[in-house]
Parts: C-alpha cells; sequence; structure tokens
C-alpha cells in the first residue's frame, strides 16, 4: 500500500511522461510511432485517474476537517462550488464550446442542429472515442461540454469520460452520455463514475436542451 505522498509522486511522473508523449504526436520525426505513443498514453491515462480516486478520501476528509473547523453544519462538494459552476452559470450560448462525439453521422448533424437551434454554435465533432480524446488534450480552450455515445469501436463513452477526468483541466467539464441504454444499473454505475448526465435516443429537442440547461442555465431550453 502506498502513502499519500508516494501516490502524488507516482501520479506526478506519470503525468510529465504523458505531457511527454502528446508533444511527441506532432513531431513529424516521431510519426511511425504516432499510433503506440496514443495508445501508451490512453494506458496512463487510466493509471493516473486509478491514482487520483486512491487520493480522493484524503482530500475529502481534509475537507470535511476544515469545514468541521469553521462551523460548517452542511458538507458542500467540492463540485457545487467549484470556480467552473460559476462560470457555467455565466456563460451565454455562443460561449459555449462543445464536442459532440458519435459514430453515426446522422445523429451527429442532429445534435449539431439541436445546438445551433439554441445559439451554441462552438462545436467541434469526431466519429470515434479515440479521435475525441486527442482533440480534448490538444483544443485550447478546453470544452465546457462533452456530449458522447456510449457504444462507438476503439474508445466508447464510458473510455472517453475516464480519459477527459485524467486531466485536471477537464474536471469542472459537463460529460453528458448520448445513448440508447435504459438499463436503469448501467446509467446508475456511470453516473457514479463521474458521468454527469445522459439523454436517451431517439433524441428529441426539447428534452436535450433541458439537460443541458440544467448545467447552463443561461440556455434557453424553450426557444
Amino acid at each position: 500500500m502506498f502513502n499519500k505522498q508516494e501516490l502524488q509522486l507516482m501520479g506526478k511522473t506519470l503525468t510529465q511522461r504523458r505531457e511527454w508523449l502528446l508533444k511527441c504526436l506532432d513531431n513529424p520525426e516521431m510519426a511511425s510511432s504516432r499510433i503506440q505513443n496514443q495508445q501508451t498514453i490512453y494506458a496512463l491515462d487510466g493509471i493516473i485517474n486509478k491514482l487520483s480516486k486512491q487520493l480522493q478520501p484524503v482530500t475529502e476528509t481534509i475537507t470535511e476537517t476544515r469545514e468541521q473547523s469553521t462551523s460548517v453544519n452542511h458538507y458542500i462538494s467540492p463540485k457545487s462550488a467549484s470556480p467552473a459552476q460559476t462560470r457555467r452559470q455565466q456563460l451565454t450560448a455562443d460561449q459555449i464550446k462543445v464536442l459532440v462525439v458519435d459514430d453515426d453521422t446522422l445523429l451527429l448533424e442532429l445534435l449539431t442542429a439541436i445546438l445551433n437551434s439554441a445559439g451554441i454554435t462552438k462545436i467541434d465533432i469526431s466519429n470515434n472515442g479515440m479521435k475525441a480524446v486527442t482533440m480534448m488534450y490538444e483544443t485550447n480552450p478546453i470544452y465546457d461540454l462533452v456530449l458522447c455515445d456510449w457504444y462507438m469501436p476503439e474508445k466508447n463513452g464510458i473510455d472517453v469520460h475516464t480519459a477527459m477526468r485524467a486531466s485536471e483541466r477537464y474536471h469542472g467539464t459537463i460529460f453528458m452520455l448520448v445513448t440508447g441504454v435504459t438499463e436503469a444499473k448501467l446509467i446508475r454505475d456511470a453516473i457514479e463514475e463521474g458521468v454527469d448526465d445522459y439523454v436517451v435516443k431517439p433524441l428529441e429537442r426539447e428534452k436535450m436542451l433541458k439537460k443541458i440547461a440544467r448545467h447552463f442555465p443561461q440556455i434557453k431550453a424553450g426557444v
């Protein structure tokens, strides 16, 4: 069993390795090893995510202790009080940056049309999970919202979510699964993994926008 300091050191070392590999992806001299480097990055993402989860109980204990010492009588989760949430509440439709991921071209077009109808125009699309993860790491500024299909080849929606959360800068991004899955247990498991919300296919514009408006209150779901 590793202690907190050892886990933090391991996480820092693996993160530095991952960042170096990410830079190598655009190096023409290393083009032949691009796929291998991408696979290594995804593997590192999973390990870093597991390390973060092991450190999380320690962080929660520290937070709880601080709250008790200042006579806070109820728990406020870091997520609900985060700067990211405050920023989301202020974003207008034309400021929200979205990544839409689905291997179905028609669904990509439909999702884009629904978003456009609400005034959301900063939209990037990806037809597979592996490409989506690369796009998330390479874009700047980051995406505020990721709408992702659950079942896709190479990387499914849960894999994409795990890779996204492994990056600290994406801890405040809203991740929504767009899926035909309706089994309660599977959806509950996904939420417990940190997925923020889900939308069930076939898509309905009003329901879709209401889901988004929960996280971005400046969006007018009824327009």
